[in-house]
């Protein structure tokens, strides 16, 4: 059976930062890290088949295989961070509550709060804006996610630990 609709509609929808990965001396390490929760009966993932290309009201999803779709919320306490790291495929997050910085490589960073949305391909790094309790408006951030990636990816090859990036500017 294919699931177009659902994996679109989901994809439309949400982002992606779960499962482990063996990490590298020079990989960035998370801080007080982000914790994975599921609404209750949690939802397996599910295969999108195939080649497909889908197309209305000028959005276009296109992918050249089957693709797992996994949903899932994501909390980034005060202070949490993800560290520099990858997926395999695409990410679409969406900020249900709170306020992230996501930084890419050598680019400034950008501030989403509740009801905004982002992407991630390739490497990133997202943490809470909040960096200390005190701060009277500091609160978690939790992010629904959707992530689409190959059929046949290992879930322990759904995130994968980045080195810090390296950025020369120019005078």
């Amino acid at each position: 059976m294919r699931l177009h609709t659902l994996a679109v509609g989901s994809a439309v929808t949400v982002l992606a930062l779960s499962g482990l990965a063996a990490s590298t001396a020079s990989a960035t390490p998370a801080e007080g890290p982000p914790t994975t929760t599921n609404p209750s009966p949690v939802p397996p993932p599910a295969t999108l088949d195939g080649p497909l290309t889908a197309k209305s009201d000028g959005i276009k999803l296109k992918i050249g295989r089957d693709a797992i779709v996994r949903n899932f919320t994501l909390t980034y306490p005060i202070g949490a961070s993800s560290g520099w790291h990858s997926h395999p495929g695409i990410v679409l997050a969406v900020v249900k509550s709170g306020t992230v910085v996501r930084k890419l490589p050598c680019e400034k960073s950008e501030v989403f709060t509740a009801g905004e949305a982002f992407t991630e391909a390739g490497p990133h790094f997202v943490r809470n804006y909040y960096k200390d309790s005190s701060d009277p408006d500091a609160e978690p951030a939790d992010l629904i996610i959707t992530q689409l990636l190959p059929a046949g990816t290992p879930s322990n090859q759904f995130r994968g630990d980045e080195p810090r990036p390296k950025c020369h500017r120019h005078s």
